[in-house]
């Protein structure tokens, strides 16, 4: 039997992260979020896990990442909000650095990595980031830090990660598998 306490995360509002994070919180249905983290963990892994090695390797368009890499900039980002979310739940007072997405997947090896390891690595992440949210108590998801040099409360993350799945599986089966 599990001994933590779930959080109802409120949805976040005007102010509770920068403005532009908005395009993927409003991508979330009104549902709790810890039940739809736990549901995306695994029909998007089991997604990743179903694509062909040559679907992986599409490019709907030159000098475009491939879906591999597409899926990998997912990976690499639910780890850095994953992270933002810890440092801010713990009430780090320092700014947390910004990336840029495109140096990460330049410098990134995911079209060499298997549908299963996608998908394997995937799971793990999110079942992590899951972990820590369950774990919030509601002090602890009202905190305020600074990522990227813009204040965000740390209550914002599950609803930036869930969305920000859901708007890379839509781009997903819009251009790139509707042209592979």
């Amino acid at each position: 039997m599990s001994t933590y306490t779930t959080t109802v995360f409120p949805r976040p509002a005007e102010g509770d992260c920068a403005e532009y994070y908005f395009r993927y919180i409003n991508l979330v249905p009104e549902v709790d979020i810890l039940t739809l983290l736990h549901t995306q963990r695994d029909w998007y892994g089991d997604w990743i896990e179903s694509l062909t090695e040559d679907q992986l390797k599409h490019r709907y368009a030159t000098g475009k990442w491939s879906l591999a890499e597409m899926i990998g900039h997912v990976l690499d980002t639910e780890r850095i909000f994953g992270y933002r979310m810890l440092a801010i739940s713990r009430n780090e007072q320092k700014s947390l650095p910004g990336f840029e997405q495109d140096d990460y997947v330049r410098e990134s090896n995911f079209n060499e990595v298997s549908a299963e390891d996608l998908a394997n690595e995937w799971k793990a992440i999110r079942a992590s980031n899951l972990y820590l949210a369950r774990h919030m108590n509601s002090e602890m998801a009202s905190r305020r830090g600074t990522a990227n040099d813009i204040s965000v409360r740390a209550l914002s993350f599950p609803f930036i990660m869930a969305g920000h799945v859901i708007h890379h599986y839509r781009v997903a089966q819009e251009k790139y598998l509707a042209t592979s």
